[in-house]
This record gives C-alpha cells, sequence and structure tokens, in this order.
C-alpha cells in the first residue's frame, strides 16, 4: 500500500491527530442553505465541482460525496461545505507548518519554505471566511476574488516547498524523517487547492 494512499486515507476519513478540523459541521451549515448557485443538484454537482481540479480529484469527490444530502442538493449548500472544511483544514495544515518550522534538522532552504508557507497562510482563514460570507450573501463576484486570494497563496506555498524539497533532496541534505515532513505539508497543500478550486467552480456555476 502506497504513502500517498495512506496519508490521503487518513486525511479523508479523519485518521489524523486533528479530526475534529477536517470535518464541516452539518447542524451549522444547516441554517444559511437558502438560495440556490447552481441549477446542477445532487452527484452530478459533485462530480463537476470536482472535475479539473488538479491531482486529488477523486479524493475531492470523495469529500464532497461524504456531505449530508441537503447540502449536496444545491451549490449554494456544497459551497458552503466546501469552504468549511477548506476553512478546518486550512488552520490543521498552518499548526503542521508551524511545528514541522521547529525541526532543529532542517536546513535553510527548507526553513525558508515554511516561514514563506506560514507567512502565505496567516491571511487564508480570514480570505475563506469572507468567501463564505460572500456566498451566503449572494454576493458571487467578492467569493470567486476572495477564493482566487486563496489559491494563489496555496500556489506560492506550493512553490517555495517544491523548489526547496526538491534541492535539498538532490543534494541529500534532509534525512528521511524530514523529507517525509516536507512532502506531507506539499501534499497537504496541493489538497487544500484542489478543494478550493473545487469551490470556486462551484460558485462560477451560478
Amino acid at each position: 500500500m502506497s504513502y500517498k494512499f495512506l496519508f490521503l486515507f487518513a486525511l479523508l476519513f479523519g485518521l489524523s491527530h486533528c479530526p475534529a478540523l477536517i470535518t464541516a459541521d452539518p447542524h451549522v451549515s444547516r441554517l444559511h442553505l437558502t438560495h440556490k448557485i447552481s441549477k446542477v443538484s445532487g452527484e452530478p454537482l459533485v462530480q463537476n465541482a470536482c472535475r479539473g481540479v488538479g491531482d486529488y480529484e477523486s479524493e475531492c469527490i470523495l469529500k464532497l460525496q461524504s456531505a449530508p444530502p441537503h447540502q449536496k442538493a444545491d451549490g449554494n449548500g456544497l459551497a458552503f461545505f466546501t469552504l468549511r472544511f477548506v476553512e478546518d483544514h486550512a488552520a490543521n495544515l498552518s499548526d503542521a507548518i508551524k511545528k514541522t518550522g521547529t525541526n532543529p534538522d532542517l536546513y535553510p532552504l527548507l526553513q525558508s519554505a515554511i516561514s514563506d508557507c506560514l507567512v502565505q497562510y496567516n491571511p487564508l482563514d480570514d480570505l475563506v471566511e469572507n468567501a463564505i460570507n460572500a456566498v451566503l450573501a449572494n454576493a458571487y463576484s467578492d467569493a470567486i476574488q476572495f477564493i482566487e486570494a486563496a489559491i494563489s497563496n496555496t500556489e506560492e506555498c506550493d512553490s517555495e516547498l517544491k523548489t526547496s524539497y526538491l534541492e535539498e533532496k538532490a543534494e541529500g541534505k534532509q534525512g528521511e524523517e524530514v523529507q517525509f515532513a516536507a512532502r506531507d505539508l506539499k501534499e497537504n497543500n496541493m489538497f487544500l487547492k484542489n478543494m478550493l478550486s473545487a469551490a470556486l467552480n462551484i460558485v462560477k456555476a451560478n
């Protein structure tokens, strides 16, 4: 069984160290499902949301299929579920980035990349929260801007992590444990970007 499969299995089914952080709250979201933003409903909406998002398209579909039926029934509900998941997952990942940054065995290039990622993640919570509020206010053009800004932040983090990981691995500077930690962060960050892209697809379908 591959490392990537085990990682994604834990991520999707709440086997991480902070399982409560990666589950959207259906009781909260139920209060806000008052306006549809897509004419496509049910499972086709899930498929359309995740189509073409990136490497984790299948995992995106699995995650959105886990939404309560009332949230999968219309675009507004699915957008809310997706963004809540992103918000919680981003908080979880931000903590992981901070923890990795305290590793004394990190070489300067990876340490710099982690610091840059933290800078990118600092405004992410506000951007996603603003996107949620914009969706609930039917201000979809604003929601798109907030989501696109959040995607840009994750892309910047990914670029920094990829550069540092590949260069230091090529030079044999990192031990296996540090390499796994860096790969974890990169894969989590890209999964987050894919989920943001799914949210963007849902909102743009309006």
